[in-house]
C-alpha cells in the first residue's frame, strides 16, 4: 500500500496501546482518533473498536481503506451486516492477540498466502494433494493421526476431521462449479480438480490450509453464508439445501477463519485450533475472521 500510516478509531487507552504495539512491529505509525475522521486518505488501514464501530455504522463501509475490528463478537448481527463487502473485512476479538500484527503486516505488504505466517516459531509443514473421495478420506485420517502425535485432545481432532472434510468437499465440488470452469469441445470426462490441504503446528495452535486454483470465494459468499446458517441456528434449510451449512460448522470449530483469495485464480483457506494439552477444555467458535483479496 505505501503508506506507513495507521488509523484507530478508540476512546479506550488499553485498546491503543494494543494496537499501537501491534501495529508497530509492521512499521506503522498509529494515529488515534476518538470518532471515524472526515477523511482516511494517506492511511494504509483503520483499527476499530466494538465502541467505535457501533457509534459509527454504515459510515465504515464508505471507508476506502481495509477496516479491521477489534474486541468484537461474530455473534453480533450489525457486525456481520457490514461485513457482507469490502473494506470491513477482519475482525480480531483480542487486540492483545498476534493475529492483528498479522493482518497488518499483511495488508501492508500484499502477501497474503501461507499458514506458516500463523505460527508463532518456525514449524515443519506437511502436505498433500487431494482430487477424490479416496483422497479426502485418506488426508483426514492422516492429519487426525498427526494432530493426536503433537498432543491435540479428541474433540480437538474431531474437530478438526469436520473442517478438513468440509473445506475438501468445498475446494473440490463448490469452488469448480462456481467458477464454472470451461469444458473443452468433444471432452467427454469432467476435469480433475486437485486441492492441496497443509498442515503444520507451533506447539500452541495447529494450523490447517486447503488452497484450490479456481479464486471464487469473495466475501460476501462467506458473510452471506455465515448470515444465514447463523439465522437457521445450523439447520439446513430445506428450501435452501446449500445455504451454508457447512460453513457454519467450520466457524464453529475453530479459533480463527481466514480466506485469502486471488480472484480467478487461487483461494486459500486457512484454519487455527487452539492446542491445550491440560487444564480446561478450548474453546470452540470462531473468535477471528478475515476475508484478504489481492
Amino acid at each position: 500500500m505505501g503508506s506507513s500510516r495507521a488509523f484507530c478509531i478508540s476512546r479506550d487507552p488499553s485498546i491503543r496501546a494494543q494496537v499501537e504495539t501491534a501495529l508497530a512491529a509492521t512499521g506503522l505509525i498509529v494515529e488515534h482518533f476518538d470518532a471515524l475522521p472526515p477523511a482516511t486518505d494517506g492511511a494504509a488501514l483503520l483499527v476499530v473498536d466494538r465502541t467505535s464501530r457501533e457509534l459509527a455504522g454504515v459510515a465504515l463501509t464508505e471507508v476506502p481503506i481495509p477496516v479491521v475490528v477489534v474486541g468484537d463478537d461474530l455473534d453480533d448481527d450489525a457486525l456481520i451486516t457490514l461485513m457482507i463487502e469490502a473494506p470491513v473485512s477482519h475482525v480480531v476479538s483480542d487486540p492483545a492477540s498476534r493475529e492483528l500484527r498479522i493482518t497488518s503486516e499483511k495488508l501492508v505488504s500484499g502477501d497474503l498466502f501461507g499458514l506458516e505466517k500463523y505460527l508463532a516459531t518456525p514449524a515443519r509443514t506437511f502436505e498433500r494433494a487431494v482430487s477424490n473421495d479416496a483422497g479426502k478420506k485418506t488426508a483426514i485420517a492422516e492429519v487426525s493421526a498427526w494432530a493426536e502425535s503433537v498432543g491435540a485432545r479428541k474433540p480437538v481432532i474431531h474437530r478438526i476431521a469436520s473442517v478438513v472434510d468440509e473445506l475438501l468437499m468445498n475446494a473440490l465440488i463448490d469452488a469448480p462449479r462456481e467458477s464454472q470452469p470451461i469444458i473443452a469441445l468433444g471432452t467427454t470426462a469432467p476435469p480433475i480438480h486437485r486441492a492441496l490441504l497443509r498442515w503444520a503446528s507451533d506447539g500452541h495452535q495447529i494450523a490447517i490450509s486447503v488452497d484450490d486454483r479456481f479464486g471464487a470465494l469473495r466475501q460476501r459468499d462467506v458473510i452471506d453464508h455465515v448470515r444465514r446458517a447463523r439465522h437457521d441456528h445450523g439447520r439446513p434449510n430445506p428450501d435452501d439445501p446449500g445455504a451454508g451449512l457447512g460453513l457454519y460448522l467450520v466457524l464453529a470449530n475453530v479459533a480463527s477463519f481466514i480466506v485469502n483469495v486471488d480472484p480467478g485464480n487461487r483461494t486459500e483457506v486457512v484454519c487455527l485450533f487452539d492446542l491445550a494439552r491440560r487444564g480446561p477444555a478450548v474453546r470452540t467458535r470462531a473468535r477471528s475472521l478475515h476475508v484478504f483479496s489481492s
